[in-house]
């Protein structure tokens, strides 16, 4: 069973998450508490395997309460109202995030992931989530988590060639070769890359400016290791103007 902790401070909601979570036969849930003072305390005491944690607390944020244990063998599924764009930052870096109120498909879906994955990296998902939030940690800016279904990636942004679009799937296409698979649409990906790095060329593809060898006159863009890809008819004058300098 997947030993779990809520922390929550407003008590509806913490009574709402232990009521959902006791449906669910592999999970147990320890305990929830309303602030880091009593986080602090509860979590080595019960030494958890996951945390539904709220991003604001009474007495500070739960990035504050994670910097309290930089050994942890738990992962983090945020509870949080925070806006769009933050949402999406966080679903790069902690295992996942669940919008309030609560809804109980979506906490479904989210644990039946979390059981089948097994177990993660947390340290290395909750630094690349607090870097793309607060953007604080020198080193971590120009790196994203991808997370597939066996594992948590992180890949700097200078080995990505360029994202390929599979319907509500992306595939990254790394300057070593590999391809990670994740399930989430590029549309996401357009919003969090920097336009300092990639560039949309398609509807389904963006890429990496920097491994831009030419651009053709029939609209194939040819990328450094020699790779093809189209640009569509409505972006190509785009695309010719970002690489000139006319934009």
């Amino acid at each position: 069973m997947i030993r779990t902790l809520i922390i929550d401070d407003e008590p509806a909601i913490r009574k709402d998450l232990e009521w959902l979570i006791k449906r669910y036969p592999d999970f147990i849930v320890l305990g929830s508490c309303g602030s880091i003072a009593e986080a602090r305390v509860i979590i080595p005491n019960t030494e958890p395997e996951l945390l539904l944690l709220d991003i604001e607390l009474a007495d500070g944020t739960g990035f504050e309460l994670l910097q309290e244990f930089p050994e942890r063998n738990f992962k983090v599924i945020f509870i949080t109202a925070y806006n769009q764009h933050a949402i999406k930052a966080i679903k790069f870096g902690a295992y996942d995030y669940l919008l309030k109120p609560v809804d109980e498909d979506e906490l479904t879906e989210t644990l039946l992931r979390l059981k089948a994955a097994g177990p993660s990296n947390a340290k290395v998902q909750m630094e690349v989530t607090g870097s793309h939030l607060h953007n604080k940690k020198p080193g971590l800016h120009n790196r994203i988590v991808l997370r597939s279904h066996q594992y948590l990636q992180v890949v700097s942004f200078e080995e990505i060639l360029y994202c390929q679009s599979d319907g509500s799937y992306t595939t990254f296409h790394l300057s070593d070769k590999r391809k990670i698979t994740v399930s989430r649409p590029i549309k996401e990906y357009e919003e969090l890359l920097p336009e300092n790095w990639f560039i949309r060329i398609h509807q389904s593809y963006i890429v990496n400016h920097h491994f831009i060898d030419r651009f053709l006159k029939d609209g194939l863009l040819i990328l450094k290791d020699g790779t093809q890809i189209p640009v569509s008819s409505r972006k190509r004058e785009y695309v010719r103007q970002f690489l000139t300098g006319d934009h």
